[in-house]
């Protein structure tokens, strides 16, 4: 991993931040901010090695004439050429045109996967009151990252958006699955634990905040196991609170899905609401499969894995309480639905005695099937 800087001559600068791209593979985020000098500055940090020369011939041609004056941060995760002229061009465009909203496919809907975690929160929110808290311009990302040799993301992979739904004053939450699977670290966990305590104390205030969290993540980040793990304890500490006021909903809808702290996380929320491409499990297939062999477990076996933790199976079993399509207009039409309703009498991670009675009907000794499991847990109801 490299760190690199460059430099070059401008004019008046821009008056507004842009952001593109993400920190995935083969992928880059571009972030162009102000600044009061007559210069373009660029502050790069990027996974491979010995590419300056590269770097600096395509700013040139890019800044070659006309440039604007502006604070530029690219943090790349082994973006091709093509793909960094792109991210630029893309950028750059957008400082004189706003990026253009979902489109919907030729069934007239707008898949709510395809979208960024940026892109979900915004749509979710009502049309002009989104205000990102802690945004990109804050410089958000963890510390811990780069002295581990990893490219890091001005907002470590957490949007905070605050706005309204149906006129109700409310916050999204979204984490970016495509920036270290979703992994929780510390600042990233810190921003989804601090908009939990602010609703709370909104709701303990008279001014009832709902809570929208979009769970696509794969639990801890692993590089700040400790912190990350201090973090998710305070969310989870947060949902349980803050519940007793507000709806917590949680989202999970693909394609990474949801595991570890956080899979608690989404089983702590007032109302859960899944997709047909969601998965949901306290351990990912590659965990299990290593702890109890591929005999138990194939994690390469897509039909199996969703069977068991895919979104339907898990709709099914009652470990969610609404099953959508990956429709972003249906989805928002499910959490409107969930905001107007009374807050339920009893949340699912409350019903001990239901589940241990569940576990104490089980044969162990017998194999674990799709339809055994719906069996179980649905009381003997089945698709």
């Amino acid at each position: 991993m490299e760190q690199l800087t460059f430099s070059y001559a401008a004019h008046s600068s821009i008056d507004t931040m842009v952001r593109v791209g993400n920190v995935g593979s083969g992928d880059l985020e571009i972030l162009l901010e102000p600044t009061d000098k007559h210069r373009i500055e660029i502050a790069l940090i990027t996974s491979v090695d010995n590419r300056q020369p590269l770097w600096d011939a395509i700013f040139q041609r890019q800044f070659a004439e006309n440039a604007p004056a502006m604070q530029i941060t690219i943090n790349d995760f082994g973006a091709t050429p093509g793909v960094i002229g792109l991210r630029l061009v893309q950028a750059l465009e957008q400082i004189t045109h706003a990026p253009a909203p979902a489109t919907a496919n030729p069934l007239g809907t707008i898949s709510f996967i395809e979208m960024s975690a940026r892109e979900r929160a915004k749509f979710l929110l009502d049309a002009g009151t989104c205000r990102e808290i802690m945004g990109n311009q804050h410089h958000s990302f963890s510390p811990w990252l780069v002295p581990q040799g990893i490219v890091p993301q001005t907002d470590d992979g957490c949007v905070v958006a605050k706005g309204t739904i149906d006129g109700k004053p409310s916050v999204v939450v979204g984490i970016d699955g495509t920036f270290q699977g979703g992994a929780i670290g510390e600042i990233s966990g810190a921003k989804m634990a601090a908009a939990l305590e602010l609703a709370l104390q909104d709701a303990k205030a008279g001014n009832p905040t709902q809570v929208v969290l979009l769970l696509e993540t794969g639990g801890v980040r692993l590089q700040e196991a400790n912190l990350g793990l201090a973090a998710i304890a305070d969310i989870h500490a947060g949902i349980v609170a803050l519940r007793q006021y507000v709806p917590v909903i949680g989202v999970v809808a693909g394609s990474v899905g949801c595991f570890g702290g956080m899979s608690i996380a989404a089983g702590l929320c007032s109302n859960l609401l899944v997709t047909q491409e969601a998965r949901l499990g306290l351990n990912g297939p590659q965990v299990i499969e290593q702890e109890a062999g591929i005999e138990e477990y194939d994690s390469r076996n897509r039909p199996f894995i969703w069977s068991f933790t895919g979104g339907e199976a898990r709709f099914a079993a009652r470990f969610a309480d609404v099953f959508s399509e990956d429709n972003a207009q249906q989805i928002r039409s499910d959490i409107s639905n969930i905001i107007h309703q009374a807050l339920p009498t009893s949340v699912r991670c409350e019903q001990v005695d239901r589940f241990l009675s569940v576990f104490n009907q089980m044969d162990t000794a017998q194999q674990a099937t799709p339809d055994l499991v719906r069996h179980y847990f649905a009381q003997g109801e089945s698709k």
